[in-house]
């Protein structure tokens, strides 16, 4: 469903995340992400904590989609320039954050 998008917008608010995609798909995150460079850098940030860490995600932003994988609690996007992005969910009793396209509606994760 995302491969060929690109990631248009990344959104901040002060418990989570959005990002939108240039086909208007939504994907909000509550819990935590990993962006991976191409180089294998890795940058964590966790919506959840007292302090966020800085965030280099404007790298991403235009660059088409080559891959989606999901593995247990995580949906790792694969992009072009083969930098990652990966949204982690967890086991906690509450939703990790939601997908939204017109295609499935609203999929809480």
């Amino acid at each position: 469903m995302f491969v060929g998008d690109a990631l248009a917008q990344v959104r901040f608010d002060p418990f989570g995340l959005q990002f939108s995609f240039e086909s208007e798909r939504l994907i909000n995150v509550e819990n935590a992400i990993i962006h991976i460079e191409p180089d294998g850098t890795a940058w964590s940030y966790d919506c959840q904590a007292e302090h966020r860490p800085p965030v280099i995600l404007h790298r991403l932003l235009g660059r088409n989609i080559h891959s989606v994988e999901r593995e247990d609690l995580r949906l790792t996007f694969t992009f072009e320039d083969g930098s990652s992005l990966a949204i982690l969910s967890d086991l906690n009793g509450y939703e990790s954050g939601a997908i939204v396209t017109a295609e499935t509606g609203h999929v809480m994760f």
